[in-house]
């Protein structure tokens, strides 16, 4: 990890860029929002004019503290609070309303001071309806659009999509495309109360073949930006399916179960024991530092390049890694650094057609399923474990176009960026795809959801994998009496038929046994 004063030492054209500028940012409080606040810091910007919304009671300002309080990577703040709080403004607001619900006062704030727009705030639950996902994705960016028209000495607004917001295709370039539909009108649409019944019902209609409201609204939020590139200097950022950091600013950070990282625990804790996956395609995953230090690249280069379609392809497909592989990889760890709070052991079976993965949900998920409530209400306790897997199918459910799947997506226009980047700059923001060395990625990855998802502290491990070793014996007793049991059954049912005859079998043990007897 490099230290603040090494990373404030060295001078660049892209880090200069940041110091001593306003940043409006939305999406703070999420994944990739709590990461680029931490890079901003680091760059000595002026101040990040956040975007906060109240929320369970919580304003903005105990939102901040609680925010900078628990998570490890703001890892300057528990010596130095005030190197945070110095540099952070807080706006109330609301992303999914008319006006992001800033106050007048603020707006004015941000008009006269604003440089950089970078917005990443959106609804990323896939299975958010479709009124919802368009007012926050889609109004919540056209909102921001405004906001940028009307900053006085704005440089440059980023926007922070998703690789498969074209994810119909199958080979993504970086370019904008036509829209499925207006968005405008879809606008409309989901504010209207009087048809909100009949705009929910055709809502699945409306999205295809996109396979969720989240990528269809992406699509339609890029459309936006696409039309404001006349009046602002804009840029587009597509990163893939985000995982943990790599290195920056530590190793194996994050703070959400979804995608590749739900996948992974959901094995290592012994809940996901089979899954619906194409082991031979690419995984299109990436890592979370690799995507920030990309957003800081391309905001930089696209100030300066305002005349370009500033649209990039955030991925790995310089150095791709298929699912097989990844999987090889964490198998190594399952015995090593077992998951104190787990269900049972690490598993990691898999199958590319749905009917057997299907079938296999009932073996592997819903009668162990039973068996664990009954003996939970046996001890008095409340079942709750069907209850889980019906949160695990429904993720799975909708990964499964993801991990079905595979695109080749064009990296021609990001590899400009990272060619016009200083030899320092490579090292302090390093977003190469190129330079990914997998095997100690997922060996940091498996490590940092045990720490800082599933919350193990280290100290737990040796009686963690004290109990692995009693369930992994467990284990193969279990599937030793099942699978003898079955056995025995069918050679029963066999004989019962007359497929198999042990008449002759005895009548020989008869004969060597009387054989014996004269000897």
């Amino acid at each position: 990890m490099v230290s603040l004063e090494e990373f404030r030492a060295y001078r660049s054209p892209l880090k200069d860029f940041y110091d001593g500028k306003y940043v409006l940012l939305t999406g703070g409080s999420g994944f990739v929002g709590k990461l680029l606040i931490e890079k901003l810091i680091k760059c000595n910007v002026a101040e990040i004019l956040l975007i906060l919304r109240r929320k369970k009671g919580l304003s903005p300002t105990e939102r901040l503290e609680q925010l900078l309080g628990k998570e490890a990577v703001f890892v300057n703040y528990e010596k130095d609070p005030q190197l945070y709080l110095s540099k952070i403004r807080l706006i109330e607001g609301d992303i999914s309303e008319v006006g992001v619900g800033i106050s007048n006062d603020d707006l004015e704030y941000i008009y006269e001071r604003t440089n950089i727009i970078v917005h990443a705030a959106a609804d990323v639950r896939f299975d958010e309806s479709l009124k919802e996902s368009i007012q926050t994705n889609v109004r919540g960016t056209q909102e921001m659009l405004k906001i940028a028209e009307k900053c006085r000495q704005l440089e440059i607004f980023t926007y922070i999509s998703t690789a498969f917001s074209h994810c119909v295709l199958g080979v993504i370039e970086e370019k904008f495309y036509d829209p499925p539909l207006d968005p405008s009108v879809l606008i409309k649409a989901s504010e209207s109360e009087n048809d909100a019944d009949v705009f929910e019902q055709l809502s699945k209609k409306l999205i295809e073949p996109w396979p969720n409201t989240y990528a269809f609204t992406k699509s339609l939020s890029e459309e936006m930006v696409r039309r404001y590139k006349a009046k602002l200097p804009v840029a587009i950022i597509r990163p893939s399916i985000i995982t943990t950091t790599m290195e920056d600013p530590i190793a194996g950070w994050t703070d959400n179960l979804y995608g590749f990282n739900g996948v992974v625990c959901g094995a290592a804790t012994g809940v996901l024991r089979i899954f619906h996956i194409h082991m031979d395609y690419k995984a299109s995953i990436v890592p979370a530092d690799t995507v920030i230090n990309a957003t800081l690249a391309v905001t930089w280069y696209a100030a300066s390049h305002r005349e370009e379609d500033n649209v990039y392809n955030c991925t790995t497909d310089d150095n791709p890694v298929s699912w097989r592989e990844t999987q090889h990889q964490l198998e190594h760890w399952k015995d090593r650094i077992p998951f104190d709070k787990s269900l049972w052991i690490t598993t990691y079976n898999t199958t590319r057609f749905k009917l057997v993965a299907d079938v296999l949900s009932i073996l592997y998920h819903v009668l162990p399923a039973l068996f664990f409530d009954a003996m939970l209400q046996l001890g008095g306790q409340k079942p709750r474990v069907l209850k889980l897997y019906r949160k695990v199918h429904r993720f799975s459910a909708v990964l499964r176009f993801f991990t079905n799947n595979q695109w080749c997506f064009r990296t021609a226009r990001m590899r400009r960026v990272l060619d016009a980047m200083a030899a320092d700059d490579q090292q302090y923001f390093p977003c190469d795809a190129k330079a990914i060395q997998w095997n100690s990625f997922l060996d940091h990855q498996i490590k940092g959801l045990r720490q800082y998802l599933m919350r193990d502290p280290w100290s737990t491990l040796e009686k963690s994998v004290r109990r692995h070793r009693l369930r992994t014996f467990a284990h193969w007793c279990l599937l030793a009496v099942l699978y003898g049991g079955m056995l025995y059954l069918a050679v029963k049912v066999l004989h019962a038929y007359g497929y198999i005859d042990f008449t002759g079998l005895h009548e020989s043990n008869l004969e060597e046994c009387l054989e014996a007897e004269a000897i």
